[in-house]
């Protein structure tokens, strides 16, 4: 197979599989707040208040810590096994739902932690794997749209779960708040686990074959023992090629947490739009996935006309997306909707088609991101790929463990205010 023809059947096969994990994973994580403080609410001993966030904290500083060991044992399993493993690991979090409380949720982030630096480590050097420095912008970009799909597959399991057990959710005690039934939450986790172990088949079958030229072959640092290993992801940390990128990988770590989790909490926790719209996180993610598509067909031809677009064009474009999404999101979201149940009001009244646009830009601007930080932690450090996107890895998850731990006593204009 021709090394042209092969990228393309890898990046649809990359992009098919982290389809069926993501659509699992990232509805989980819209709705992981408000799904556990119903579960507070039937019984507060068996699961604390906030336990959504404090867990995703818990998972980031897990991240921290793994993201800096996995390159070490990296040469053992290579990039398939990374992602094999991790994808398997993941299913451990949706299982912990079936069985809600405070040791096995907080348990189980340690081990989504490390499941999640298996699999951006592993993700981003495959993708090296099959591609040369001239087709790694356009690898991702469509690698990232095929896996946006993922949003309207879990959107649609979403809408098909909600309706099916509307009728048996407990009215009493979702008067300003999405609500979720004990019934209901096993059910949509359960489904979580389906497709993630469809997931697991799928990356088990990708093929493991490099090509010539492409850019994990310049790697200098395969075959290292542990002790390098160890010494060189330090030594890549505080390189000051690196440590130039801390404000870009920071800024990511925030946004990431904002996108995921923060916004879609508010949709939940405001009752102002959530009463008349109980399947708004569904149009959430749907048009989420809209954004995603839209990076890849603005990247992709893009990067054939504008030499190094997945450079400093496409961060630029990156950064004047998140300013008008966080403007949009400062006029229209309602201030402690991030952090409680409330039915206050915002600067302009939130409304469908304010959140639509919204969540479209969150989709795009997270895509756009990624792209133009998997180019940048490609070329900064030539020859240490793994150990680039570990570091970079660190930085991302500290910031966003900072953030989570701190979110339930961050308001919207705190948000707005940290991300400009």
């Amino acid at each position: 197979m021709r090394d042209d023809l092969y990228q393309h059947v890898c990046t649809v096969l990359l992009g098919v599989a982290t389809l069926f994990r993501y659509a699992g994973c990232a509805m989980a994580s819209f709705i992981v707040e408000s799904v556990l403080y119903s579960a507070h609410l039937r019984d507060s001993t068996s699961i604390v208040s906030h336990a959504g966030f404090y867990g995703l904290a818990v998972r980031e500083i897990s991240m921290c810590g793994s993201s800096l060991m996995v390159p070490i044992f990296f040469q053992l399993l290579g990039p398939k096994g990374a992602l094999v493993l991790g994808t398997l690991l993941l299913c451990c979090y949706s299982l912990s739902f079936l069985f809600i409380n405070n040791l096995l949720y907080f348990s189980v982030n340690v081990l989504t932690g490390l499941a999640r630096s298996l699999i951006y480590i592993g993700m981003a050097t495959y993708l090296m794997q099959f591609s040369t420095k001239e087709t790694l912008a356009r690898n991702s970009a469509r690698m990232s749209a095929i896996a946006g799909s993922s949003m309207a597959i879990g959107a649609s399991l979403y809408v098909f779960i909600t309706k099916a057990e509307s009728e048996v959710v407990d009215a009493s005690k979702s008067e300003n708040h999405r609500y979720y039934s004990e019934e209901e939450t096993r059910i949509m986790f359960g489904s979580f686990i389906v497709l993630l172990i469809i997931s697991f088949i799928l990356h088990c079958l990708l093929p493991n074959k490099q090509i010539m030229n492409s850019v994990e072959s310049q790697s200098l640092h395969v075959k290292q023992s542990a002790a390098k290993q160890a010494k060189a992801i330090i030594s890549t940390m505080f390189d000051p090629s690196m440590l130039k990128l801390i404000p870009v990988l920071i800024n990511q770590g925030i946004f990431n947490v904002f996108a995921m989790s923060i916004y879609p909490t508010s949709l939940q926790y405001s009752s102002i739009i959530s009463k008349d719209y109980p399947q708004l996180t569904a149009y959430y993610a749907y048009a989420m996935f809209t954004g995603f598509l839209a990076c890849g067909l603005i990247v992709d031809p893009l990067s054939k006309y504008i030499h190094d677009f997945g450079l400093r064009p496409l961060y630029f474009l990156t950064l004047t997306l998140e300013m008008l999404l966080i403007l949009l999101c400062w006029l229209t979201v309602p201030n402690w909707s991030t952090t409680q149940p409330t039915d206050e009001s915002a600067i302009m009244p939130p409304n469908l088609v304010c959140v639509v646009v919204i969540s479209f830009l969150c989709g795009l601007t997270d895509s756009t991101m990624g792209a133009a930080n998997t180019v940048y932690c490609s070329r900064i450090l030539p020859g240490r790929a793994s150990h680039t996107y570990a570091a970079a890895q660190f930085y991302i998850s500290t910031s966003a463990a900072l953030l989570l731990a701190c979110s339930p006593s961050l308001s919207m204009n705190h948000h707005a205010v940290m991300q400009v």
